[in-house]
């Protein structure tokens, strides 16, 4: 009986002591999940540094500070679209389809991503002049040479290269972002690109990278700029201050005095060239004006079809894991497992019943009424641009077709221009 007694006797501490742990564990969560419940805001009062800048909403931006003296001019050519190729080159259909593309959308992706990088990047007030440009031919300092590697309204993925004048490659990295199914609940973030926060990544990336270098550095990669473009115009009086290694990455010979008449001409040149593609810069802004609506609706409805599909596929995947480890156990039993392999994938298949976002999105009543304008702006990925006429020392040059076709026309007729008047000793 005394036995028993402090048998039972031990099994009631025991329990005991579980309860009581237990209680600790219980009321130490409730202490953590109440202090995780109250507001993040520990001062009051007003700054003695100043008015806060902080947004109304809630949230506020990265701040840059930056006291070099040189100020780099940036390229942002628009983005590579990512699509699939076979190996002729060709755009490979099937993977598109796999790959959930919609060619239209994804084209005028690259168009409005590299904007919106452009956007991202004016705002460390760290830079020169940052132009989108229709490809990566254009005279700067620095280049922002970006792919889009995934975007389906709900995850986003970009590779970026940041690639100086001289052609040395100052870092490459890969960006992702995956939108909260519940963004668009918020009223005050109608206006709000989901994806904002991948370019604003990249945009400190390149910050980053570019405080890195010395000032005499910049300085350096800004004179090769110069003198590349130069040797476009007069490879035989500029190209001999220049040396190209194996890697086609450039150094400096030398520089031409400043009285060169030939390269003040090269200047004037290069002004025009300037200008034409900072008016450019208009006509991207008002693309993406045009486009805005358009996308958003595409962005807003797309975004829970997506997430949809996402968990989908990850059931697709799952149950074919499963329904691999049977095949394996029916190869085991069975010689005759082809037949086996076969059903169990089909049914598999038919089980899950994966979505494709591309035809989804097609059936979607509510982007419907911008399905015109998404298909019309993303035929091709250089932007319409209004026929002009450019003046330049007394001649006409009169331009027309997409961004890419006029600053192609502007450079030949500009070239064509300068070997006319090309005489050492005559100024333009």
């Amino acid at each position: 009986m005394k036995v028993n007694f402090l048998s039972q006797l031990g099994k009631q501490l025991t329990v005991t002591r579980v309860i009581f742990f237990g209680l600790l564990v219980f009321l130490s969560g409730c202490q953590s999940t109440s202090s995780n419940q109250l507001s993040r805001v520990t001062t009051v009062g007003p700054s003695i540094s100043g008015p806060s800048n902080a947004s109304l909403k809630g949230t506020s931006e990265k701040p840059y500070s930056y006291d070099g003296r040189v100020f780099m001019d940036v390229a942002i050519p628009v983005f590579d679209p990512g699509f699939p190729l076979t190996k002729n080159g060709q755009i490979d259909d099937e993977e598109m389809v796999e790959q959930d593309i919609w060619p239209q959308v994804r084209r005028l992706e690259a168009n409005r991503f590299a904007i919106e990088t452009k956007k991202a990047l004016a705002k460390t007030k760290a830079f020169g002049a940052i132009s989108v440009t229709p490809d990566a031919s254009s005279s700067a300092d620095l280049f922002i040479i970006a792919r889009i590697n995934h975007s389906d309204a709900e995850v986003v993925n970009i590779g970026v290269r940041v690639i100086d004048a001289s052609n040395v490659i100052w870092g490459e990295k890969t960006f992702e972002h995956q939108v909260s199914e519940g963004f668009f609940r918020d009223a005050l973030r109608q206006n709000e690109d989901p994806y904002g926060p991948v370019f604003r990544d990249i945009a400190n990336y390149v910050f980053r990278l570019m405080v890195k270098r010395s000032d005499a550095e910049k300085e350096q990669v800004q004179q090769i700029a110069d003198m590349r473009y130069a040797a476009m115009y007069s490879p035989e009086s500029f190209g001999a201050y220049l040396n190209q290694n194996r890697k086609q990455q450039f150094s400096l010979n030398g520089l031409p005095s400043e009285q060169d008449l030939m390269f003040q001409r090269i200047e004037q040149v290069k002004a025009k060239d300037e200008q034409f593609v900072d008016n450019l810069q208009t006509n991207y802004e008002a693309f993406y004006a045009e486009t805005n609506e358009a996308y958003r609706t595409y962005q807003r409805e797309a975004l829970p079809i997506a997430a949809e599909i996402r968990r989908k596929k990850a059931q697709r995947t799952k149950a074919q894991a499963w329904a691999a480890v049977g095949i394996i156990g029916g190869v085991l039993l069975s010689k005759n497992s082809d037949s086996t392999a076969g059903n169990i994938g089909a049914a598999v298949a038919t089980a899950i019943g994966a979505y494709n976002l591309a035809e989804a999105v097609q059936q979607n009543k509510a982007i419907g009424a911008q399905r015109e304008m998404l298909e019309e702006q993303g035929q091709n990925l250089d932007i319409k641009v209004t026929p002009q006429v450019v003046e330049f020392n007394d001649q006409t040059i009169e331009l027309s077709g997409t961004a890419k076709e006029q600053y192609g026309q502007l450079r030949q007729k500009l070239y064509e221009i300068y070997q006319l008047e090309a005489t050492p000793d005559t100024a333009l």
